[in-house]
């Protein structure tokens, strides 16, 4: 006979997911596919790969979307190669100039998704297939169920009243927003984009897949984050999530790799520093990702630090 504790626990765990796929799946909670994917004569045609553009939104809660800005907002590809050799999370620096030296934040910031799409897809020629607009306000609570985390700073920083050491600090949700979002160096954003790229490394190695199909309660309480927090597409449904979740979980944890997209920096004689994505390295990612071949190049840039 099962323990009493253990049949009141799955039947919580039952109703929590209950709420948690029907907000998940809440049609006011999707965007039309006009308001975030560019037109189609214009894309790549669709592969067997699976990516998801991911922004996580790090304003205050309550921030009007007129006033949002991308600035210290997270930017990022997340790529399931066809023959599921991997798992890469592609973080992109905001301050990169993409277009007649106007930054693809600002891109983001006038035009919204569907700019942020067409970007990805046209420098790294891959089919934006899903996209995921996530509240911080999640993510720290996501956080908060698996840390702390520890994460790698490159440089000494003092935010409010957070102070990040040089070297390996521990964050909660509470820290881990000045850490992703303060520009600790007057570099555009590279540094911080590091930091981020450290954070969403150090949380998705939280996340032990094998691990949270055996423990429905813990997975349920991390969907349920995400579904309070989350905005996406119309074809990103508990339906669609579950038939993936397979494909993840025969996905190594060693296999799962997070970088910064290749670019490379300038300073101006004004002092003003300048971002680009790197003219070699980015076309050299994206043939690899073209080719299948994506985890060895990946592999390779994140040993040379990116």
């Amino acid at each position: 006979m099962p323990h009493v504790k253990n049949v009141f626990a799955s039947l919580s765990s039952l109703k929590a997911a209950t709420r948690a796929r029907a907000q998940f799946d809440d049609p006011d909670r999707k965007f039309d596919a006009e308001s975030v994917f560019p037109p189609a004569s214009t894309r790549p045609e669709p592969a067997d790969a699976i990516n998801l553009l991911l922004r996580v939104l790090t304003d205050a809660e309550g921030t009007a979307d007129s006033e949002r800005t991308a600035d210290g907002d997270i930017f990022a590809l997340v790529h399931l190669p066809a023959d599921g050799s991997g798992l890469f999370i592609l973080v992109f620096n905001p301050s990169t100039e993409v277009e007649s030296g106007v930054s693809l934040g600002t891109l983001v910031d006038e035009s919204g998704w569907p700019v942020y799409v067409a970007v990805v897809e046209e420098f790294l020629g891959q089919r934006v297939d899903h996209v995921m607009e996530l509240d911080f306000d999640a993510l720290a609570a996501i956080i908060d169920r698996l840390g702390p985390l520890a994460v790698y700073s490159s440089t000494a920083f003092t935010s409010g009243t957070a102070e990040f050491v040089s070297g390996t600090n521990h964050l909660t949700g509470e820290t881990a927003r000045p850490f992703a979002t303060t520009s600790a160096v007057d570099d555009a954003g590279q540094t911080r984009t590091r930091n981020q790229r450290a954070l969403l490394r150090a949380v998705v190695g939280a996340l032990n897949f094998g691990w949270l199909a055996k423990n429905p309660q813990e997975l349920v309480a991390i969907f349920g984050e995400v579904a309070a927090g989350s905005r996406t597409d119309a074809g990103v449904t508990t339906k669609e999530l579950a038939g993936l979740s397979g494909r993840l979980r025969q996905v190594a944890q060693t296999d799962i790799i997070t970088v910064t997209v290749p670019t490379t920096s300038r300073r101006e004689e004004s002092g003003a520093v300048r971002v680009g994505f790197d003219e070699e390295a980015v076309p050299a990612l994206r043939d690899a990702l073209g080719a299948g071949e994506g985890a060895e190049f990946v592999r390779g840039i994140a040993s040379l630090g990116y």
